[in-house]
Order: structure tokens, then sequence, then C-alpha cells
């Protein structure tokens, strides 16, 4: 009941034009005086305040309206044990300013600071430090100090008067109307963070502005208290004194981490085609450069070729850990039982594995899974699918060549005799098709010689006995090409003929 009472008041205040100011119960650092003490010193601080300001434009909470909403005294001077919240506690009471003293100890003195914020905004106006022996001179500090404190409030003091008087004398003297403008000014800064990317806030209040750096804000002049967070650097709190338009405020975040490299190997450039697989922490990642924070972290590196490698990286923050993987990797095995045979018997040849010779058939031995297996003289390659630690069984099986023994511990080869008398086949057959061709040419010349005869044969006025032997002379060069045609494309057929079947 007693909240909704205070809720239409404030309603009715609102209506009014008046603006609220809390002045919420001292707080004491080290617990140097006591309760009643401190109550007296809030009390003392609410009175000036009431004094100072126009009652036209403020009104200033009771300690019963605040508690209202805190819960109590004791919840009130406590609610905030930083300065930096002081605002958003103004706005839980539904203030638009609050001020606050804060009661400690310098030495053998006592010190008290007040500070006042403009609740909506989050703006420090003012605040004022002082250092006594006793009480008795902290209360004075607040007689002295707290009226300029809350001078400096929009409307209060700094702005500018104008006062309007109705022609005629003093007779005719109207009130003065009194204007006083907030003389509080705002500048343009461009902000910016190394690295980039910084979340900012200004005097413990976000700005939808300037959300990551690099940005602009309009700031209020003085001194800003300023925050950047950025994940993995440490947040950085400064205070910057904001005086002029365009003014460049740079900061420089810490790192909070640590960098892990890893160089991926290779042996004999086995494998290369294929990257190797990471995991950290049983995430998988693909770069070999990476940042985490301070810890240890479980590292598992996989391939097909090689034995897994696992190590536990230890990261501390700025340090630059480094694996290098040559010399601590191992190929991945598995066995081979490999048998030879040419033209269906069994044979000896030699065995290269990645290139090297490392035996001959009969063969059995361990070898990469990734390997190249060849065999034979010329390096014929086995078509055989490695299995990890387990032996594979392959026999590999030719009939283009057939071991011969020579002399010493090395092998020669030589042709079959089908492959000697296909060669000799090749010579053959080329020869018939070049006597075919042959052939076939002097029938075509045969066939010029038939085009000339009957050129003659018909040349006029010729005597019965010309014809009769022209005649003759043609039906015999048309017989003799027709048989060069005949033999000619018989040879050169058998020539296609053997080329064919052997």
């Amino acid at each position: 009941m007693k909240k909704q009472i205070l809720f239409l008041l404030f309603a009715a205040l609102a209506a009014y034009g008046q603006e609220r100011i809390a002045i919420i119960n001292a707080m004491d650092d080290r617990d140097s005086i006591g309760i009643s003490e401190l109550a007296y010193l809030t009390d003392r601080l609410r009175e000036t305040a009431v004094n100072v300001l126009p009652k036209s434009r403020y009104g200033v909470m009771t300690t019963e309206s605040i508690v209202a909403f805190l819960g109590s005294q004791e919840s009130a001077a406590k609610a905030c044990k930083e300065a930096s919240c002081l605002a958003e506690l103004g706005r839980k009471v539904s203030a638009d300013y609050v001020a606050q003293g804060r009661i400690g100890r310098f030495g053998e003195n006592l010190t008290i600071k007040a500070e006042l914020y403009d609740s909506k905004k989050g703006n420090l106006i003012g605040s004022f430090t002082g250092n006594s022996k006793d009480i008795f001179g902290l209360l004075a500090i607040i007689d002295e100090k707290a009226p300029d404190l809350f001078k400096k409030m929009p409307g209060v003091s700094g702005g500018s008067k104008s006062s309007v008087f109705v022609a005629g004398g003093i007779s005719g003297l109207e009130k003065a109307v009194d204007y006083e403008l907030d003389s509080e000014k705002s500048y343009l800064v461009n902000l910016s963070t190394e690295p980039q990317g910084a979340i900012l806030s200004f005097d413990g209040v976000p700005s939808a502005s300037c959300a990551k750096t690099p940005c602009k804000a309009e700031l209020r002049e003085g001194n800003v208290r300023i925050i950047a967070a950025l994940e993995q650097y440490e947040t950085a709190d400064t205070t910057v004194s904001v005086s002029r338009n365009n003014q460049s405020i740079a900061i420089r975040l810490k790192s909070n981490f640590g960098i892990l490299e890893i160089k991926p190997a290779y042996l004999d450039e086995i494998g290369e085609d294929t990257q190797w697989s990471l995991t950290i922490n049983d995430k998988a990642y693909h770069s070999f450069v990476n940042r985490f924070s301070p810890g240890n972290y479980n590292v598992k590196l996989n391939h097909k070729c090689y034995e897994a490698v696992g190590f536990t990286a230890g990261i501390n923050k700025g340090s630059r850990e480094f694996f290098d993987m040559a010399g601590n990797i191992v190929l991945k095995k598995g066995g081979l039982s490999l048998s030879a045979e040419r033209n269906g018997e069994p044979a000896s040849e030699p065995v290269f594995v990645n290139g090297k010779q490392a035996g001959e058939t009969p063969f059995s031995d361990a070898v990469p899974l990734c390997a190249e297996i060849e065999i034979g003289e010329n390096r014929e390659t086995v078509n055989v699918v490695l299995k990890y630690n387990e032996k594979v069984k392959y026999i590999h099986k030719s009939n283009v060549y057939v071991p011969v023994p020579a002399l010493g511990d090395s092998y020669s080869y030589e042709r079959q005799d089908s492959k000697k008398s296909s060669n000799a086949s090749f010579w053959v057959a080329l020869a018939l098709d070049l006597l075919g061709a042959a052939i076939i040419y002097a029938g075509y010349e045969k066939d010029q010689g038939v085009s000339k005869a009957y050129e003659s044969y018909s040349y006029p006025h010729q005597s019965q006995g010309y014809y009769d032997d022209h005649w003759e002379k043609v039906e015999n060069e048309r017989s003799s090409r027709n048989t060069l045609y005949v033999i000619g494309g018989i040879v050169l057929a058998s020539g296609i003929g053997v080329h064919i079947w052997f």
C-alpha cells in the first residue's frame, strides 16, 4: 500500500514537472564510524540539496521513499558496493539523479567522497573529496563543498540568464523571468582499440552507436570512464578527459591467451597428399596455429598412413608453444606375404618398397601401410591392398617376361621365343606391304599406257591395218594392268594379315 502511495506521489511530481534526486544513505568502507553518524551525514547532504536546488524543478526524495524501493536503510546503504553502479541504483529507485557519500580512512584521518550522477545517462555530474581527524571535520567539508556540487545540476547555475521588464520605470516593474541553459557540453570522439572489435561502455553505460571498435561516440565534456572488453583479452578500465571534437582515443588491450603452433611432418614424402587431422580437447581444428586461454589442452593428431600422435600442451598467458612432429611420427604397417609367378610357374623376383629393394620373392615382411610395392627389374606395380596390423597374402602373376639366371646377385631378363618371332613377323609383314604397294603402282603405270593406246586408236584417216595393230596393243596393256593389280593386292593383303595375326 505504501509503495502504491509513493508511485502516485511520483506521478504527481512528474506531472508537475519536477525531477527527482535521491540521496542514498552514506556508506562506510572501513567501519570507521557508527550507523547513527552515517545517517546524520546523509541528512546533512540531503538538507544541502533541499536548500540549493530550485523547488520548482527538483524534488528531493526522503529516506522513507528510498527504503520503500530498496527494503531498508541498510539495504539502501549497501545496495551499491562501488561508486560506478550509483547510476543504476538511481534508476532502481526511479530517481532522475542520485548522490551518495562514502566514508573511508587515509592514514589516521577520516575521508569523505561524494558523487552525483545522472541516472538516465549514467554520467558523473560532479564529486568532491576531503579528510579530517574527526566526524565534525567531515560535516564542515559537506557544508563547504556540497552546495557547489548540487549547483552543477542543470538549471541551477552556470547557465545564461535574461531579465524582461515592462517599460515605465520602477512603478512598472515586472517580476524577472529567469532562464538557465544547461551548460554541459558534448563532443564527437573517435575510439579505437588494439586489437579491434572490443565492446565499450562509458561511465558504466553501453553505447548503441559504439558497440564495437573502431567507432564514434558523443561523450560529455570532462572525465569519462571507459571500459573495453574483448574475448581472450584482459578488460581495460580507464578514465579519459574529453575536451574537443574529433578527439581520438586509443586503448591497447593486453592478451589473456597463449599460442599453440604445430608443424606437420611426413617420412619420405609418404602421405603428403592427405593432411593430418587435428583435435584439441575433442574439438576439430583446421589450422595448426591457434590461440587458447591459459590451461592444459589434450592434443591428438591422426593420419591414415601414420600412428596417432597425442600430447598435453600447457598454455600460459603471452606464451607460444611449438611442437614439431618430425621425430615424433611412426608409419602404420601391415604384413605382406608376396609370391611371383611367370608363365604359371613360381619365380624369384626382386621386391621394391617405396623405390628401395627390400628383398625378393617369396617375400614376407612388415611394410608401411601407404607404401608403393613394385616387383621385377621393370618395376611392375603390385596391386595389393595392405591392412593395418594384419598379414596379407598376394601372388603376382605375369606372362611377359621369364627369369633367366645371371652371374652374381643381380637379375637379368630376356624375351620369350614368341616375342622374337613376333619381331621377325613384323619385318616380313612390312616387306610384303612394300612389295604389294610397288606392284599396284606398276599396275597404275600400265593403266596410263592403256589410256595412251586409246588416244592413238582414235586418230582419224588411218588404214584398217593400223587400227587392228593398235587394238591388239590396247588389249595387251589392259591385261597386264589387271594382272599387276591382282598380284599387288594379294601381296599387300598378306602383309596386313601377318600384322594382325602376330
